[in-house]
Formats: structure tokens, C-alpha cells, sequence
């Protein structure tokens, strides 16, 4: 009994039975509001160890090719703190987003941690529809569509005539210069390859707007079976 008592000081004494790294997060989310597409968003997230052993990060994962995330260290000893950065590219985005990494830790208690960056991606250049679906249609179906670009930007745009991926479909744009608040019309027509039952391809659109230098209109159907 004695010995078992002495054991327990000795253990104790040493802090061998509760030494540990203790991951400590000031903030996990942040709502960044509501920008403008091609904006980009930068935000630093503050952490420390309260543990009393070193706090080793590992695994740093990103939802998103968008999103850049950089940690100023990955191995914390006791009481130092740390901050990861992340940076999201709002181009091509619009609408409510929503962006995370992670990473993991030796911290028993927490051993996986999980970032994350919102808000409200406005645009100022945009395509309505964004896509052009006419989904399964008959050999005689006639394929046509027309997609608007809206400037709701302050500035006039100038966009460069259109180009296709696939030579099936044609795109035909005017005007080619948007004055703020104006809107150019895209005319598109297609047709399916020989002995194929599916149409797919993009439309591109070059612009010198620098927040949106390029708009892609996505263009598929598919041929009926009947």
C-alpha cells in the first residue's frame, strides 16, 4: 500500500499523469457579410496551446481550390499562440457561400478542428440563366435558347464576341459593350453531332472586367431514345 502511495507522488510530482497539449480556439466561424464578386476575403483565425506539452498541428485541409489557408506554425509549445489565415477568391462565386478547413491535432480532447468562412457573394456581372439544359429532346426539337448578361456594376464592360468548346453550337452576342445597368443578349443555337446522343460544351465569354474576366455558359442535352 505504501508503495502504490509513493508511486502516485512520484507520478504526480512529475506531471506525467496529465501532461497534455490543450488546443484553445478564440473563433471557428466568420461571417464576412455581403462583397462583390472578384472580391477576396482574408481572415486571420487565433489559437493557443494551454496544455502543458507541444501541440503539434497536422492534416491542413481546404474545401476549396478558392480558398487559402496558412498556418504561421504547426508545433505550439506550452502558452504560445498561432494564427491561420485563410483567403477566399470570390471570382466565379455568387449568392451564399460557405468555405472550410480543417485540421488535426495531438490533442487528446480535440483532436480535429474545423474553420469556416461566410457570407454573401454579390454579383455585378452576370449571366441569366447561368446554364442552358434542354434536357432530352426528339431528333426534329429544334435547339435554341437565349442567355442575358447583366452589368450591374458602376462601370461600362466591354465583352469580346463569343467561342464554343463544341462545334455544334453556335453563340451569337450584342451588344458587345454594356453600359452600367444595360444588358447584352446571347442568341445560341445547336445541334446534335452525327451519331451522337449527347450535346455538351460551353459557351465563353471574355470580358474586361477584371473582377470577372471570363463567363462560361454550360450547354448541354440529350437525344431521345424514342
Amino acid at each position: 500500500m505504501r508503495y502504490c502511495i509513493l508511486l502516485l507522488l512520484s507520478l504526480f510530482a512529475s506531471g506525467s499523469v496529465f501532461a497534455a497539449p490543450a488546443l484553445v480556439v478564440e473563433q471557428v466561424n466568420y461571417d464576412f457579410g455581403e462583397i462583390v464578386q472578384g472580391a477576396e476575403i482574408t481572415h486571420n483565425f487565433r489559437f493557443y496551446n494551454a496544455g502543458d506539452q507541444i501541440l503539434e498541428i497536422s492534416r491542413l485541409r481546404s474545401s476549396c481550390g478558392c480558398t487559402a489557408a496558412l498556418l504561421t506554425t504547426s508545433r505550439l509549445t506550452p502558452g504560445s499562440m498561432a494564427e491561420l489565415q485563410l483567403k477566399f477568391d470570390s471570382r466565379g462565386f455568387r449568392g451564399v457561400v460557405q468555405k472550410e478547413v480543417s485540421f488535426e491535432t495531438n490533442d487528446p480532447e480535440h483532436g480535429a478542428v474545423t474553420f469556416s468562412l461566410q457570407g454573401n457573394v454579390k454579383p455585378e456581372l452576370f449571366l441569366q440563366p447561368r446554364r442552358i439544359n434542354w434536357g432530352v429532346v426528339g431528333q426534329d426539337t429544334l435547339l435554341q435558347a437565349k442567355v442575358e448578361i447583366v452589368n450591374e456594376s458602376t462601370r461600362t464592360i466591354t465583352l469580346h464576341a463569343p467561342e464554343t468548346t463544341n462545334p455544334g453550337i453556335v453563340a451569337q452576342l450584342s451588344p458587345l459593350i454594356i453600359a452600367p445597368g444595360e444588358r447584352a443578349q446571347l442568341k445560341v443555337s445547336a445541334e446534335f453531332p452525327a451519331d451522337k446522343k449527347r450535346l455538351a460544351g460551353y459557351i465563353v465569354i471574355r470580358s474586361d472586367f477584371s473582377n470577372l474576366p471570363q463567363l462560361r455558359v454550360p450547354v448541354s442535352a440529350r437525344l431521345s431514345q424514342k
